[in-house]
């Protein structure tokens, strides 16, 4: 019965007045997840140094509550990411706590930094996001590709960790703005609607918020470490 409907709702987002609330739903909670990401990340970052190292601990907890919460509804819990209210829930939590922890790492960089990364991260959006809708290309296919190139950035970031250098640092840098640009492309004509069959049902508007929000955060973050002044200690 689920494949059945999950193959109805599908079907629905076939058609143009459905997909076109689909996606004016899916915007609109993304604009909210953001307002509050600002209004939670911007206080963080003006706290000062010392309250920043006092409070590490929040940062921390807020990256294994976000990645906990994230793939427990991933792996095991994905009805619930269709289900009001449990979806808002699951969407406030990870928001939040991706909103503490880009203020501890904003923290780290200078105010005019902050400002500028946050400024290339909107430029590049908004562009990205009217190519994807414009272009005759289509994008959704490339799925696997993305996530291969995903599994060896981390695998780069993970010995840039124990090898730490200057260049290994703006390199992981580049070529996560870049992967994380293309994702942008990727899932906004998922949402908009592409040839390649669509991940998303009608219910998904939760889950398809939560991947171009983090699309969006990944993008401010690998541009501020790219761009971005650190502050003097």
């Amino acid at each position: 019965m689920d494949g059945i409907n999950d193959n109805q709702n599908l079907q629905g987002l076939n058609d143009p007045q459905v997909r076109a609330g689909f996606v004016r739903k899916v915007y609109g909670i993304l604009s909210v997840q953001l307002v509050l990401t600002v209004a939670i990340a911007a206080p963080i970052m003006i706290f000062g140094q010392e309250w920043i190292d006092l409070n590490e601990q929040y940062a921390s907890a807020a990256i294994i509550i976000s990645l906990v919460v994230v793939m427990c509804m991933s792996c095991f819990c994905m009805d619930m990411a269709r289900v009001y209210p449990q979806n808002y829930l699951f969407l406030a939590i990870v928001t939040v706590c991706e909103a503490v922890v880009v203020g501890f790492i904003s923290a780290m960089y200078e105010l005019p930094s902050v400002c500028i990364a946050a400024g290339l991260t909107s430029g590049i959006f908004f562009g990205l996001t009217a190519f994807a809708c414009t272009t005759k290309r289509d994008f959704t296919g490339m799925g696997s590709y993305l996530m291969s190139a995903l599994m060896g950035l981390i695998f780069t970031s993970f010995l840039c960790m124990f090898f730490p250098s200057a260049i290994g640092h703006t390199l992981v840098a580049g070529a996560g703005a870049i992967l994380f640009s293309c994702y942008i492309v990727f899932d906004t004509q998922l949402i908009v609607g592409g040839k390649s069959d669509s991940k998303f049902t009608v219910d998904d508007y939760v889950f398809a918020a939560f991947k171009i929000y983090m699309d969006i955060i990944r993008l401010f973050l690998y541009l501020l470490r790219l761009f971005g002044e650190r502050r003097q200690r």
